[in-house]
C-alpha cells in the first residue's frame, strides 16, 4: 500500500538552501542535482515501504526515522493509522538534528 507524502515547509527552506549552498559555494551544480535526485527516490522508497530506513537512535527522537543522502539526513515519521509519512527537516549530518527539530 502506498502512502501519503506530507513535506513540511522547513523540508522546502532546507532543501533551498543545501541547493544553493551546492551551486554558489561550492559552485557544483551536478552535485546539486544529485542531491535533488536522491531526495527523489527517497521519497518514492517512503511511500512504499517507510519502515525501510532506520530508526533514529536519540530517544528524544522516538518515533522518527532517517535517511542518509551523502552528507545529509532526510528525518521523518510514518502513522500507521493515517498512513502517511511526514518529512519533518532535512539537514547536514554533522550537526545536532535533536535540536533543529
Amino acid at each position: 500500500m502506498t502512502y501519503k507524502l506530507i513535506v513540511s515547509k522547513d523540508v522546502h527552506f532546507d532543501i533551498d538552501g543545501i541547493v544553493n549552498y551546492m551551486v554558489n559555494k561550492l559552485q557544483n551544480q551536478t552535485a546539486a542535482v544529485d542531491f535533488l535526485d536522491d531526495v527523489e527516490k527517497s521519497y518514492k522508497n517512503i511511500i512504499q515501504n517507510p519502515m525501510m530506513y532506520s530508526s533514529c537512535d536519540d530517544e528524544r527522537m522516538k518515533g522518527y526515522r532517517k535517511i542518509p543522502i551523502k552528507n545529509y539526513l532526510i528525518l521523518y515519521s510514518v502513522d500507521e493509522k493515517q498512513k502517511t509519512v511526514t518529512v519533518i527537516r532535512i539537514i547536514y549530518g554533522g550537526r545536532n538534528y535533536v535540536e533543529l527539530v
